[in-house]
This record gives structure tokens, C-alpha cells and sequence, in this order.
């Protein structure tokens, strides 16, 4: 019976884990040496029986060796697959997703020929690698140019689009020289007050909407010195001008938001307009080409001087603190 049993131990061990049994043996041989290997038979006989009990626990050891062996592959496994699944997700998250591929980009829409009309550039994937190679924008302001790889982002309906009307100064109004006054355009459809790190997250999130379907942002106001006349034939320096602010406010809550220029502007002839953005100080977008514009231009004069303006670039401030004047002042808020 009991070498049945030892049989039967070692069958199982053979069948657990092969690599076991090399240490069994090793063991066996040197219990036989220092216990009696070379005694009489009757003392071998005596041996070999103690020697099969202890291979039977020999062969049980290695048997519950096994099977924790087992175990900790199989949780090794586990822990591999649970990271494998992790990494796979976070690879997700840098992918487009099929369902949000716009197929119109496959399209350079000469499919209908017109007169003056240009193909489309196209890519089945969506641009979503355009900006490669190139030196990105990254949420900062590059003067020497950058790409822009963010998305456009949400675009409202047609009953959400934005319009504005500058109320203040009126249509060739005449200003006191040097003395404070206030801008002030009349929004419609946009949700204002929204105004992120200009100088950190330049374009780096899409246009959103308000629960309201409205676009979230704000606007900004901006005067510009038109020289001897309120009538020129030349377009005026972009990177030149005499007042500036972003409105991060929500003003009276109803549309109307305004600036007010402290220490005024010098005699001469000017235009103040106003430019309507998102959060994240992109130009706002709308969901339609044909349509009134989001902006609203006024010009006016300063000290009821019909001849030049010989010190447009006055320096200005602005209590808040977010109001530039001349074309090179910077921001002591932001830079925008």
C-alpha cells in the first residue's frame, strides 16, 4: 500500500512540474548516505520504507510548489494584460476616433466647377498631422509664425450667430482731447466674460457653446490713428495702435460691454473697432458664410482736428490693467 501511495505522490509530481524532480532525487540520495546506506538488508529494508514516506512528502511539496507557481504566472499575466489594456488606452487618446472623421475633408469640392472657385486641399485623415514639422503654436503668441493644430471646435446655429454695434463714440463724433472716455459695443449671441491666459492658451482649446447655444468668449476693442484724414485710401499698420483691451467682463449682462480709454487720446482722426473671439482669443466662428458680420468698426474724431495726429502713440492706461496703448506698449496683464 504504501508504494502505491509513493507512486502514485510521484505520478502526480512528474505531471506538476518535471523540473522538480532532479531535487527530489538529489535529496533522496543524500538522506540514503547519512541515514544507513550502508547498513544490513534488514536496516535498508527499514530505510527504504522511511525513504518512502519521505518521498511522498517530497513529491506532495513539489506538487503545492507547483501549483504556486502557477498561481503567480497566472497573476503575472494578469498584471500584463490589466498594463497592456492600460497603454492601449492611453494610445486611444492620441488617435482620431473613427466616428469623428469628417469625410467632407476627402473632398476638394470641384465635383461642381465654378468660375473663380478654388479646389479644396484634402486629407482623408482629417489634417490631423498638417502641422508636422512645423513649428507650432503651443498656446503661445509666435510673431514669426506657427501652426495650429487644435480643432476648430463647436460652431453655433443660425440663431446663435454673433453680431455687435459700436454705441460709443457715434458715427463721426467729435471726442475732448486728453480727456477719459468710454467705448462701448452692443453684443447679440454671444456669451461674454470668458477670457483665458492670453499668454499661455492662444489657441490652444476649441470654441465652445454655452448651455444657451451661444459661443463663450469675448471681445476686444482696439483705436487706431488714421493719420490727416477720416477718409484714407491706405489700410492702416496691423501692428500699429493706440489703444487696445480685451473685455473680459460680461459687462451689464445683456450684450453691452465697454472700455474706457483713461487720460483719453490726442487731437487727430481715428477708428475704433471691435474683435469678437472665443475663450481662448480665436476669432469666432459661425455656422454659415452668407451673413451679417460679428464685428462693427466707428470712426471718430479727437479734439475736432481735421489735420494729422502727430502723437498717436501717446501712452495710456487703464485701471485694470489689461489696456495697451501705442503700438509697441505691452499689457501689464496679459499680451495679446
Amino acid at each position: 500500500m504504501l508504494l502505491q501511495k509513493t507512486i502514485i505522490a510521484l505520478t502526480l509530481a512528474l505531471a506538476c512540474e518535471s523540473s522538480i524532480i532532479p531535487e527530489v532525487g538529489y535529496g533522496l540520495v543524500a538522506r540514503q548516505n547519512g541515514f544507513g546506506g550502508n547498513n544490513n538488508a534488514a536496516n535498508n529494508g527499514g530505510n527504504k520504507g522511511g525513504n518512502g514516506g519521505n518521498n511522498g512528502a517530497a513529491a506532495a511539496a513539489s506538487a503545492a510548489a507547483a501549483k504556486a507557481s502557477a498561481s503567480a504566472a497566472a497573476s503575472k499575466a494578469n498584471n500584463g494584460g490589466g498594463n497592456g489594456g492600460n497603454n492601449n488606452a492611453a494610445a486611444a487618446a492620441t488617435c482620431l476616433n473613427a466616428k469623428a472623421v469628417q469625410t467632407g475633408s476627402a473632398s476638394d469640392g470641384n465635383q461642381t466647377p465654378a468660375d473663380g472657385q478654388a479646389a479644396s486641399a484634402t486629407d482623408t485623415a482629417n489634417f490631423i498631422n498638417f502641422c508636422s514639422g512645423q513649428t507650432l503654436t503651443n498656446g503661445l503668441q509666435v510673431k514669426q509664425g506657427s501652426c495650429n493644430g487644435i480643432v476648430m471646435g463647436k460652431i453655433p446655429s443660425t440663431a446663435n450667430m454673433i453680431s455687435g454695434i459700436i454705441t460709443s463714440p457715434k458715427p463721426g463724433e467729435n471726442i475732448a482731447a486728453n480727456k477719459d472716455f468710454t467705448i462701448s459695443i452692443q453684443t447679440k449671441g454671444l456669451t461674454a466674460g470668458s477670457f483665458t491666459n492670453a499668454a499661455a492658451t492662444y489657441y490652444s482649446a476649441p470654441q465652445d457653446l454655452a448651455s444657451n447655444g451661444q459661443v463663450i468668449g469675448h471681445t476686444h476693442l482696439t483705436v487706431q490713428d488714421l493719420g490727416n484724414s477720416l477718409q484714407p485710401t491706405t489700410a492702416p499698420d496691423p501692428t500699429a495702435f493706440v489703444f487696445f483691451k480685451g473685455v473680459n467682463d460680461a459687462g451689464n449682462n445683456k450684450g453691452l460691454l465697454s472700455a474706457t480709454v483713461t487720460g483719453g487720446l490726442p487731437a487727430g482722426n481715428y477708428r475704433v473697432c471691435s474683435m469678437t473671439s472665443s475663450s481662448n482669443h480665436q476669432p469666432v466662428l459661425m455656422p454659415v458664410a452668407q451673413r451679417g458680420a460679428q464685428d462693427d468698426c466707428q470712426k471718430f474724431t479727437v479734439g475736432a482736428a481735421a489735420g494729422g495726429n502727430t502723437n498717436g502713440n501717446a501712452a495710456n492706461a487703464n485701471n485694470g490693467g489689461n489696456a495697451k496703448t501705442g503700438g509697441k506698449a505691452k499689457s501689464r496683464r496679459f499680451i495679446e
